[in-house]
Formats: C-alpha cells, structure tokens, sequence
C-alpha cells in the first residue's frame, strides 16, 4: 500500500521534476517518490588511490527486504550520520547508524558510471530496480525515442504488477507505441484494445488472488506452429489428390485394356 501511494507521488511530481529537476532533487527536505530509503545494512570507506578521494558506499535494506546500494560523498555520509571525525579529523564509521533507517537523495548518489545521467532517469531506475535486467540506459533508449517519462513510468509499475523482467517492459512500451497489445492475453482469451485496457487489466489482476488474469502471448510460436500445420495440410491434401489421380489414371488404363481384350475374344469366336 505504501509503494502504491509512493508510485502515485511520483507521476504526480515528475511534470514537476521536467520543469525544475534540479531544485527538487537537491532539496534535502524532499519526502516521498525519489528518495532512496531504507534500513542501514553496512557502511565502507574507499579511498581512490589515484585521486585520494574518500567516498562511502552503504548497503540499505528497503521495506520489501531488497538489497540496496549507494555510493555518497564523504559530506554525504557525514550529514547522515553514516559517518563521524575523529579528534584528528579523520572519517570514521558510525557503527551506531547500523539498523537505522536513511533516506538518500538520488542527486548525492554518486554514479559508478562517472557519466552524467538524467536526474529522472536516474531515479526510475533506481526506484524500478526490483526489476531483473533493468537498466538505465534502456529507460533513456525509451525517452530518446519520444516516449515521455510519465508514460516511461507507468509501464514501469506495470512490469513490477506483472513480476516482469526488462523485456516485459520493453513489451509493454512497444505495444503503448505501436497500438498492438496482441501480445497479452487476458483471461477470457481476448486481448486488450488499448492502453486504458491493458493497464486497468494488469491492476486489476495484481489485486487477485490465485491468477495471473493477463499473460504474455507466444503468438509467435502459435503463428510457427499454424504455419506448420498448414505445410502439413497442403502437402497432405496434395499428396492424397495426387495418388487419388494416379489410381484414376491406372484404372482408366486397365478398363481400356480390359475392352479391347474382350473385342478380341469375339473376333475368334464369330471366325
């Protein structure tokens, strides 16, 4: 229930997030969509030995009992508490931070890219990250096509309804494109005829018990198999009227045979 209120807060900011993505990222106070919560697992201090720079990656636990990392700024991680000073000003872990709950702010999230991401996309994928096989990239893939982040984000929630992977996300996407929702099936064998259709059938079978109540289709597979049997039916159909012609043919052949002999028999007998 409470993810379903937070997915809610989430298409209800990102308009807002398209017209001021910086100021509402980098507000600390920022509660709900965006956020990356959890319970406090462990706490390490890498130092790059080529910049000596100090960072702190922490492994959270979200609410649904799902691994979580990110890595933050030595600042970061102090203005958590994750971290203290020594009396020689030296970073040391708060051990008391261990099985408390944080809230981080996907912009202090350093990226293990060191690439510049979309501050949007960035936070789909790490709220979407329970899917198996997503990736940022494919999120950015699907808005640099033209599809916006809020229809982005509703096929997202779709995929996490279904228990998806990626490529049911890419699926559901591709049908919102093109019009097809071919590739669902519904419980009654019939597909969707549109997106309203195929969303209100995906939310509503979440809330089922013992059903899936919408599937994806091996159409493919059908439209293989209907193929074959057709190959089968032509060369069957073909074969049998070809030996039913050969069989009229032949016996065509032994009346004619069987007419003259009989003319012959009554030649000698008239002699």
């Amino acid at each position: 229930m409470l993810k379903t209120k937070t997915f809610i807060g989430l298409m209800l900011t990102i308009p807002i997030l398209l017209a001021q993505v910086s100021a509402v990222f980098a507000a600390p106070a920022l509660q709900g969509p965006g956020l990356i919560t959890g319970t406090v697992q462990s706490i390490t201090l890498e130092t790059d030995i080529n910049t000596g720079i100090t960072t702190v990656l922490v492994t959270m636990l979200d609410q649904n009992g799902l691994s979580k990392t990110a890595r933050v700024s030595l600042e970061t991680a102090i203005t958590l508490g994750l971290v203290t000073l020594d009396g020689d000003g030296k970073p040391v872990i708060n051990t008391s931070a261990l099985g408390q709950s944080i809230e981080v702010v996907p912009a202090n999230v350093i990226l293990a890219e060191g690439a510049d991401q979309h501050p949007i996309g960035s936070a789909l994928a790490t709220f979407f990250s329970g899917i198996n096989g997503l990736t940022y990239h494919q999120i950015m893939a699907a808005h640099d096509k033209g599809t916006g982040f809020v229809v982005i984000t509703q096929a997202l929630w779709l995929t996490m309804k279904l228990n998806g992977d990626s490529e049911v996300f890419l699926t559901i996407l591709d049908a919102k494109e093109t019009g097809d929702y071919s590739a669902f099936l519904l419980d009654d064998g019939t597909t969707p005829e549109n997106w309203g259709q195929l969303r209100k059938a995906i939310l509503d079978s979440s809330n089922k018990k013992g059903g899936p109540g919408i599937v994806i289709s091996n159409k493919d597979k059908n439209k293989d198999k209907n193929n074959n049997s057709d190959n089968n039916g032509n060369g069957n159909g073909n074969n049998n009227g070809n030996e039913n012609n050969q069989e009229n043919d032949k016996d065509k052949d032994n009346n004619g045979n069987g007419n003259s002999q009989d003319k012959d028999k009554d030649k000698d007998k008239n002699k």
